[in-house]
């Protein structure tokens, strides 16, 4: 059944990823909303001890280096840091910017199964505006060096500076045709001791509300996995410790299922569905966050797996509203 190929890829088991942080390390910019102590909660750590935390790793799929500019770093330190525990492949976070064939080469040397690309967005002015300090152009070249020879998931924001609802649209359509088919997205959260909160302070910028991301968020969901891609992380996770760091903009705890939610009930109002038969796994989807209160009638099965919509697969519903969306 159609509704089993799409509900796989939900069920495929997760990698186990050992994370270990690099705040800022080969970043050449700051970008207008970043304050990455704050974001992760991490500081830089010894390189001594990352090695010595990696030596004795067991039961893991990858090694992920986040929260820096991986190939931003000088290309003997690159490898220094994945020739620890060769055998375990590696997953690196970077820019666009920064990826070139010498690049590719060394993470291919060194076993790097996923690149986690900061894109934020393909619109010129959003990027200019964030101080990406890269444009959509560079974009596409670094897509076009890594799609083929590594897993790329391209990572987007909502609401910075200048940015628009068409925006954002255009953005997953542009990374879809190139053959790009796992995201991450979040909202804009404004924290605390960055150039964005002076902005928002002063009054020139203004955050997404929570309805607002979450409505974007959908339709962007929709429309990716409607065309066969998948959407892997929705919201931002910040550490408990950190959240007195937040300042402004659509941070909620649950913003991923908030999204889900908010997609079964736009495809309820777009097509008039009248009964939604679900999977228990799926509940918080379905009835979560005032779904409940939708005029239809709900339905818990347990002979298939998935939800179904009028009886038609989830995502069959999903394929038809994406190629409705207007920009």
């Amino acid at each position: 059944m159609k509704q089993m190929d799409f509900q796989q890829k939900d069920l495929e088991r997760r990698p186990k990823i050992y994370p270990v942080f690099l705040p800022n390390l080969g970043c050449r910019t700051r970008c207008i909303y970043c304050n990455q102590s704050i974001m992760t909660g991490e500081t830089l750590p010894d390189l001594k001890e990352i090695a010595q935390s990696l030596q004795n790793l067991t039961d893991v799929d990858e090694i992920g280096y986040y929260g820096g500019t991986f190939t931003g770093l000088k290309p003997e330190l690159m490898e220094k840091l994945l020739s620890i525990r060769p055998d375990i492949p590696k997953r690196i976070s970077t820019r666009p910017d920064v990826i070139d064939e010498h690049v590719v080469e060394i993470l291919k040397r060194w076993n790097v199964k996923t690149v986690e690309l900061g894109v934020e967005s393909i619109d010129d002015e959003v990027l200019k505006n964030s101080k990406r300090n890269y444009t959509g152009a560079d974009v596409l070249r670094a897509i076009s060096l890594l799609k083929d020879r590594f897993e790329v998931i391209a990572h987007l924001m909502t609401g910075l500076p200048s940015d628009t609802r068409a925006k954002d649209l255009e953005s997953v359509r542009i990374l879809i045709n190139t053959g790009v088919s796992l995201f991450r997205i979040h909202p804009t959260i404004v924290f605390k001791d960055t150039e964005l909160e002076v902005l928002f302070k002063q009054g020139l910028y203004k955050p997404q509300t929570l309805d607002e991301a979450v409505n974007i968020l959908a339709e962007m969901v929709i429309f990716i996995e409607g065309h066969n891609g998948k959407v892997i992380r929705l919201g931002y996770h910040i550490p408990q410790s950190q959240l007195k760091y937040v300042a402004a903009g659509p941070y909620h705890p649950s913003f991923g299922d908030m999204v889900r939610s908010r997609v079964v009930r736009m495809i309820v109002e777009r097509f008039g569905v009248k009964e939604i038969a679900y999977s228990r796994r799926f509940t918080s989807w379905v009835k979560g966050y005032g779904n409940d209160k939708m005029s239809v009638s709900f339905l818990e099965i347990s002979d298939e797996d998935g939800i179904f919509l009028d009886g038609t697969p989830f995502s069959d519903m999903l394929r038809r509203y994406s190629e409705s969306i207007k920009y």
